[in-house]
């Protein structure tokens, strides 16, 4: 049987979710590897210098792939309706996976690499940017 022209753009479109994807796979990865060296009631909410400044039970950093696997998933639903703003959206998901990740990695580092604080907002405004750049390119 011929593949069709549309079943193959399906195919090249659905290949671009592949990286947030990896990426929300990379953060329940990360959780899974220290889950039992973690304890009970974690740290959190660090500042620079590495100090806590609350708590949370370890059971809510299965949240953060959730969340972020949510939030591919309705990106993902808008994108199929709305095809012109596919490579946008696909940044922007990236780049909030990638945040998320970055804070699963402060967590699970007790704040004792202050570069992925650091890194969190410089990612969302670049993933931001990006995806604004993309929808005005599409709209022309």
């Amino acid at each position: 049987m011929k593949q069709t022209n549309n079943d193959s753009s399906e195919k090249k479109s659905c290949r671009g979710w592949i990286v947030p994807l990896l990426i929300v796979a990379a953060n329940a990865a990360a959780i899974v590897v220290r889950w039992s060296s973690l304890q009970e009631l974690m740290p959190a909410h660090f500042d620079l210098q590495g100090n806590a400044g609350g708590t949370m039970p370890r059971t809510m950093l299965v949240l953060y792939p959730l969340i972020s696997a949510a939030i591919c998933l309705i990106a993902y639903l808008i994108a199929k309706r709305k095809k012109r703003l596919q490579t946008g959206l696909i940044i922007l998901v990236s780049g909030i996976a990638l945040v998320v990740l970055l804070s699963t990695m402060v967590t699970l580092t007790a704040g004792k690499m202050p570069v992925f604080m650091l890194a969190e907002p410089v990612i969302l405004v670049a993933a931001v940017v990006a995806c604004i750049v993309c929808i005005a390119k599409s709209k022309s």
